[in-house]
């Protein structure tokens, strides 16, 4: 694939897949293996940022209100409830920062109420150092090491990480 297609594809993959919940530093790695590196951090920053939006306006919708409400009123839930979170541009910033998975922060951010100004600086912010790290890392790990050995420990990981998903899925597997 050409560079000049390969840049929107995976901005368009990395929006639809941060959207749906997938992890945005997985995404940063495989940007930064598989453009140059500046482009790697636009890709990973902005579609991060678009993702995370289309998930928060999806939130907001009365709709998703009612599902949400749905689901919280089962007993272990605190999402039924709702959140006085009073966080500007710094508690969005601090939020993105927490070892939380960014879908399960994006969801409680936008049943907080937090606004949209808010929410996309402080996301943009809080995605920066992460960001910035997982694309150098990466970067420099696509440079040093062999293309077989990334591509095997990247295939080897990957696998793991299904393998166990899908035992924990099944109940299987004590948390």
């Amino acid at each position: 694939m050409s560079p000049l297609l390969a840049i929107p594809a995976a901005l368009a993959a990395t929006t639809v897949l941060c959207a749906v919940g997938a992890p945005r530093l997985w995404l940063c790695g495989i940007a930064a293996l598989v453009l140059p590196p500046a482009a790697a951090f636009a890709v990973s920053l902005l579609g991060a940022l678009a993702g995370n939006y289309a998930l928060f306006a999806a939130c907001r919708t009365r709709t998703a209100r009612r599902v949400v409400d749905r689901i919280a009123r089962g007993r272990l839930s605190p999402l039924g409830r709702p959140l006085r979170l009073r966080a500007g541009v710094s508690g969005v910033v601090l939020l993105r920062q927490a070892p939380c998975p960014g879908a399960v922060t994006t969801i409680l951010l936008s049943r907080a109420g937090v606004s949209t100004r808010d929410f996309l600086i402080g996301s943009l912010v809080g995605f920066l150092p992460s960001t910035l790290l997982t694309v150098l890392l990466a970067g420099t790990a696509a440079t040093v090491l062999p293309e077989g050995v990334l591509a095997w420990t990247a295939a080897a990981v990957a696998l793991v990480a299904a393998i166990v998903r899908l035992v924990r899925y099944r109940g299987t597997m004590p948390e």
